[in-house]
């Protein structure tokens, strides 16, 4: 449930959806099986997300590296570890901004800080915590690393590897979701880590996409790369509101597909129907990106664009106010059956066409 806070802003979200959008556009989103309200709860948590990225307390990554020394960690292997663990995620950042690039797009926020030595890297590069946590996570969680490196649809990536992999993941969110069901003094940590892990790497979801296959007997899903990277991916979306508003869009634009929960609605859709009969749905999701895309960077609240409303003026209060009402947690399926080895194999070939080649990015769907 909303606070009062939030609710006046999310009337406020309804009321320029409602009254900046020509009718027949909202009536053709909104006529599928995507809501208004759903617009609205992912519209805040971006809000409260961008707030937290730019009021949580920075410190260097030595700082960081120096409680783990406290902690009586290794020093000298973990200053490394930390080190090539930034290295690998800003170079795959770098090669992300470049191929946005090459499309006409640039996203100044993937650009690596101007490093030059070990000792800048260590001391410059500015950090909040769970920016931190993020860096170790992709080092120490094995299917998230196995993910990156694309190893997890390779032959050799065994069943019993897989499974391993994924009991270690599982354990940790359920850990999380016990934090997150017993009250909020980690509540803002574990919704973060739960909405980032599964909007970057989408394991649940591949999961329930996997199950419905063997449900229906389905061994490929039509129109594979397109549908993932909409759900899951960066879409470059070409909007129908450029004909109809040309003055809100400056034409094709790279949209992070972040609708965790609304994107659920669509796991049998998008494993069974021929890309002729879901095409007008999949359209309609894909605009519902565009209209928060537009809430995002063009509102105003209070005199202020609404992120940085949210920057000036929300609290952790709010926050956790936001997250509860949306609770990305729904979306984690707690105990995963993996009896069926078609499961495995079809996570493996989702991943496969939907995850960056770092070696050969143009390849990405």
């Amino acid at each position: 449930m909303l606070n009062e806070k939030m609710k006046s802003v999310a009337m406020a979200i309804e009321e320029v959806i409602i009254n900046i959008l020509q009718i027949e556009y909202q009536l053709y989103i909104f006529s599928g099986k995507i809501t208004l309200k759903d617009i609205i709860c992912q519209v805040l948590v971006e809000c409260c997300k961008y707030a937290y990225d730019n009021t949580s307390y920075k410190h260097s990554l030595n700082y960081y590296l120096k409680i783990d020394q406290q902690k009586c960690l290794d020093s000298d292997s973990e200053r490394m570890i930390r080190k090539r663990t930034l290295d690998y995620i800003q170079e795959r950042r770098y090669i992300q901004y470049k191929v946005l690039q090459s499309r006409g797009y640039a996203i100044e926020g993937l650009l690596p800080s101007d490093m030059s030595n070990i000792h800048e890297k260590l001391s410059g590069h500015q950090i909040n915590e769970f920016q931190y946590w993020e860096i170790n996570n992709v080092h120490n969680m094995r299917i998230i690393k196995a993910i990156v490196e694309k190893r997890i649809g390779k032959r050799n990536f065994t069943t019993d590897t897989f499974k391993d992999y994924a009991k270690e993941y599982d354990m940790y969110f359920k850990n999380l979701l016990d934090e997150w069901n017993n009250g909020n003094d980690n509540a803002v940590f574990d919704f973060l880590a739960m909405f980032t892990i599964e909007w970057k790497y989408s394991f649940n979801f591949f999961y329930e996409l996997a199950t419905e296959m063997v449900k229906c007997n389905v061994s490929t899903i039509p129109d594979m790369k397109r549908r993932i990277v909409a759900f899951c991916g960066t879409p470059s979306i070409d909007s129908r509101l450029l004909a109809l508003n040309p003055n809100l869009l400056n034409g094709i634009i790279p949209m992070d597909s972040r609708m965790i929960i609304p994107r659920q609605k669509y796991v049998h859709d998008i494993v069974t129907l021929q890309k002729d009969q879901f095409e007008d749905e999949f359209n309609k999701f894909v605009e519902s990106l565009v209209v928060i895309r537009l809430i995002l960077t063009h509102m105003t609240y209070r005199k202020r664009f609404i992120r940085e409303w949210f920057v000036e003026n929300s609290t952790e209060k709010d926050w956790i106010s936001v997250f509860r009402n949306y609770n990305v947690f729904k979306a984690f399926v707690i105990d995963k059956d993996w009896n069926n080895k078609k499961k495995i194999r079809h996570i493996k070939e989702l991943y496969n066409q939907s995850s960056y080649d770092y070696k050969n990015p143009e390849y990405r769907s």
